[in-house]
């Protein structure tokens, strides 16, 4: 893993030991995020489940290169962050037919909601995207643990360029996946 959460992370045996559902990765997030463990290194707990997501998306997506409904190869994470700001691209690698595909991660605690342009900053993912001279044309996916990105938004505002595995589509992926949860430990060093 190249993420930083794999070397930051000061309670990773917490964070994963039993863990075998998106759903309860997401409680012990939510519950470790507050860790004096975690807060005592002066990062929030919103730092906390966004890299949780993000580590937990990279394994996902470089497990799985030849899987269609992720569609991405040669993976990287991209430190995109300035002043504590999030810039946009939380990753990026190759479609399968080898154009560049960028990557938002968004961690939520409610997954019954949807993603919206401002509110969720989408359009800086999208911004960020269209942009770059390098990324103008590249493919674009959202991975969330909301339910998705708000339909209209995305038609009318992204004309449809931005593809989303929300809560139900990431559980279906790694819902009691033995193999991907031992990956993901090992990759954490566990």
């Amino acid at each position: 893993m190249k993420h930083r959460f794999a070397k930051i992370c000061p309670n990773a045996n917490k964070l994963l030991d039993s863990v075998e559902t998106l759903s309860g990765f997401m409680r012990r997030v939510e519950k470790l995020s507050t860790d004096p463990a975690w807060t005592s290194l002066n990062w929030s707990p919103d730092e906390y489940k966004g890299d949780a997501l993000e580590a937990l998306v990279e394994v996902l997506i470089t497990l799985s290169p030849i899987d269609k409904r992720i569609n991405i190869v040669e993976y990287r994470p991209h430190d995109n962050k300035i002043d504590g700001s999030d810039m946009g691209i939380d990753g990026y690698g190759l479609s399968h037919n080898g154009k560049l595909h960028t990557v938002q991660v968004k961690y939520r605690s409610n997954t019954q909601k949807d993603l919206t342009a401002n509110e969720d900053h989408i359009s800086n993912f999208v911004a960020k995207t269209t942009s770059s001279p390098k990324y103008k044309d590249a493919d674009m996916t959202i991975f969330t643990t909301a339910k998705d990105l708000n339909q209209k938004v995305n038609e009318g505002m992204y004309h449809d360029r931005v593809r989303v595995l929300g809560f139900r589509d990431l559980s279906k992926l790694i819902d009691n996946n033995q193999p991907f949860w031992r990956a993901f430990r090992t990759e954490m060093g566990l």
